[in-house]
């Protein structure tokens, strides 16, 4: 007789307080059955083994696998920094909503909205000429950075990262 296997069923993991704990060294929280580190307020994911921070966006995934620049690591971060620089800047001037950052915690802040609201007008300029910068790949910024979209492998990651290098020029980011 052939005894059918059955599936598992993943079951969510539950934890066990809702207070602030300490998991090697890093203070989290739990609010809504998730795990948020209390430093920078970054969502966590338990994997097998260890605590790993949830990626939210295409130019996060990769920077986190070395993909902006293989050989060199500093490079890699400076790539990065270029990408979180225009991205902020893109959700400074309400271009998009950032994947990335929560924006509605400025609701808590004393006059966050206001002064939000004033700087929009200063990163709506410096926005349009970091955008500048980038010459003809202007569409794959968008794509990867405002859009939150991959860009695939090829010519068209290399002129992404051709990119941004012109932004590491443009915000002399050293």
């Amino acid at each position: 007789m052939v005894k059918k296997n059955k599936k598992n069923k993943k079951k969510e993991k539950q934890y066990v307080s809702t207070e602030i704990k300490d998991l090697g060294s890093q203070q989290l929280f739990q609010l809504d059955g998730k795990l948020y580190r209390t430093g920078d307020f970054r969502q966590m994911v338990m994997g097998l083994k260890h605590l790993y921070c949830k990626i939210n966006s295409v130019l996060e995934n990769y920077y986190f696998r070395n993909q902006l620049d293989p050989q060199n690591h500093k490079r890699n971060a400076l790539r990065y920094v270029a990408g979180m620089k225009i991205e902020y800047l893109a959700v400074y001037s309400g271009k998009t909503r950032s994947p990335t950052f929560n924006w509605d915690r400025l609701q808590g802040i004393p006059l966050g909205n206001e002064l939000f609201n004033v700087q929009k007008y200063d990163a709506e300029f410096e926005y349009n000429e970091a955008m500048k910068s980038t010459k003809k790949y202007q569409s794959i910024v968008w794509e990867v950075i405002i859009d939150n979209k991959p860009c695939g492998r090829g010519k068209k990651f290399e002129y992404f990262k051709e990119s941004l290098d012109m932004l590491i020029e443009h915000f002399d980011i050293k």
